[in-house]
């Protein structure tokens, strides 16, 4: 697996645990999109890789939903944007 950290990684892999290994081994990702048929192949990963936002069997839903927060964790991002959230995260608060 070769990743520049500049692109949009597509992932095949042979080894569940192996994939799990490699995505934690870089600073957490934006987000994590996950294609399969499988519930323990899905609990698996939502139970071991800290991602920002993400989709199991779709791409991108949750950023057409304006109610819905999107962002980073880490690294990967500095704040949840869209509708209410995207109000709070560039809102400097003051106290009287």
């Amino acid at each position: 697996m070769k990743y520049s950290g500049r692109s949009l990684p597509v992932l095949e892999f042979e080894s569940l645990d192996t994939m799990i290994g490699e995505i934690k081994s870089k600073p957490k990702p934006l987000a994590l999109y996950l294609f399969t048929e499988s519930k323990a192949v899905e609990k698996k990963i939502i139970d071991n890789i800290s991602y920002g936002g993400g989709c199991i069997n779709d791409a991108f839903i949750q950023v057409g939903n304006p109610y819905l927060p999107f962002g980073g964790v880490g690294a990967s991002g500095i704040g949840a944007y869209h509708g209410r959230r995207s109000f709070e995260t560039f809102l400097t608060r003051r106290v009287s």
